[in-house]
């Protein structure tokens, strides 16, 4: 029973701590991280007795299985849609034969189809068309992808 009271109050102070640095945004990636990493360090502390090895190699763990879980969480079909066209346009860069995509998102079952347009302002951008399924009725939109300084593609909203 006291073992009880005492991972409620990490969680307490894990949500109290969250909130403080999120300055009034809730942020669940930062919430998820804080809280398995306190987890993590608390269930170290109980196994090991104490020990401080024990504690950092919970929360090291708890830090690991949060950053995990914040990517699963973030799986949006915004992430497959620009992961796919990213793919796309650094294959277009080195093949002008392939210019389209494939994208879906295996928890919402919604999927896309990306076309590269063509290129406008200077070489380094590209218009891109997005046919977006949702419940077997398409839509499209169209965005574009420069290329920046550093040589990797970046989606502009």
């Amino acid at each position: 029973m006291r073992n009880k009271f005492k991972f409620i109050k990490v969680i307490i102070i894990s949500s109290f701590l969250v909130s403080c640095s999120s300055s009034g945004n809730f942020d669940k990636s930062t919430f998820v991280k804080t809280t398995s990493t306190a987890v993590g360090g608390y269930f170290g502390y109980q196994l090991g007795d104490g020990d401080l090895f024990s504690t950092t190699i919970g929360s090291t763990l708890g830090a690991v299985f949060g950053a995990t879980l914040t990517d699963f969480i973030n799986q949006d079909d915004y992430y497959f849609f620009k992961k796919e066209t990213l793919k796309v346009l650094e294959i277009n860069d080195n093949n002008a034969d392939v210019n389209s995509g494939y994208w879906r998102n295996p928890k919402s079952g919604n999927k896309g189809v990306i076309k590269i347009k063509g290129y406008f302002g200077s070489p380094e951008c590209r218009l891109i068309e997005n046919i977006y399924v949702v419940d077997d009725k398409a839509s499209n939109s169209f965005g574009a992808a420069c290329r920046e300084k550093s040589g990797q593609w970046a989606m502009m909203k």
